[in-house]
């Protein structure tokens, strides 16, 4: 039966017997049984106690011979694990803190990136903002001063910030995307109102996400002032508007056409 052993007794004289029977060694305290004939022995004896080596000792007076069996306990078969619930698409939970958005997607020199990107795009007039804004999350700030941007690197189109509510409403969102390609995010805001070189400055955010997909997870950022910019195509103002960081994802990964609500 499942979990025993079946010791046999191959070979001995017809007198021999009886026979006690331990686990390990002949130790007193490793005894399984007592008083064992060797009819019992040689018809199988079964023992629920699975061990690596039995000792089956003989008890005549003329001799203490004793016999040890090797054996190998049978491997406990791991019990299934039923698989996890599958992410069950629906509404979003009411959103307090944070900003909501549904992501988009973009191909970049053979890079794909998918989420929210709508500030500092690269070009001016600029095709590569993706994601859109979604309620209650519809309000949008243009970044300082006028377009284009100028920069070393060329143009981009300023573009704006997704005003956040609650604890986010002095925060535009202006990136929270992954290039898919490298595995890599990035999060991006701007200060609300606002002016024509500030921005959030060094910081720390984080919180939980939440898809309409069903799929959840957690977000962090520590951020910083990022680039400064020459507007109105290098003949304006220098405006320095965005904070930007690497955004850390933990347990979800944003997908094209998914709306998100991120939770600070």
């Amino acid at each position: 039966m499942a979990g025993s052993v079946t010791l046999y007794l191959t070979s001995g004289s017809a007198g021999a017997g009886n026979f006690s029977i331990y686990h390990s060694s002949a130790d007193p305290s490793n005894l399984i049984a007592q008083n064992v004939s060797s009819a019992s022995l040689a018809a199988g004896y079964c023992t629920n106690e699975v061990y690596n080596a039995y000792v089956v000792q003989s008890n005549t007076v003329d001799c203490e011979n004793q016999v040890v069996f090797f054996v190998v306990p049978p491997v406990p078969q791991p019990t299934a694990v039923p698989p996890g619930p599958t992410p069950t698409p629906g509404a979003l939970p009411t959103l307090t803190n944070g900003w909501r958005f549904t992501a988009g997607t973009v191909s970049l020199g053979g890079y794909v990136l998918n989420g929210y990107h709508r500030a500092t795009l690269f070009g001016c007039p600029s095709t590569l903002g993706f994601g859109t804004k979604a309620s209650p999350t519809t309000t949008e700030v243009a970044l300082p001063g006028t377009d284009c941007y100028a920069s070393i690197i060329g143009n981009s189109e300023k573009g704006f910030g997704l005003t956040g509510l609650g604890a986010a409403s002095a925060l535009g969102l202006t990136m929270f995307s992954t290039d898919t390609s490298s595995g890599t995010s990035n999060f991006g805001i701007i200060s609300i109102p606002t002016g024509a070189t500030t921005n959030p400055g060094t910081g720390a955010l984080s919180g939980t996400i939440v898809g309409d997909n069903g799929t959840s997870g957690t977000w962090s950022s520590n951020y910083a002032a990022n680039a400064s910019y020459v507007d109105n195509n290098g003949a304006g103002i220098i405006v320095t508007p965005e904070s930007i960081g690497t955004l850390t994802l933990t347990g979800i990964a944003l997908v094209n056409g998914v709306t998100y609500n991120i939770n600070v």
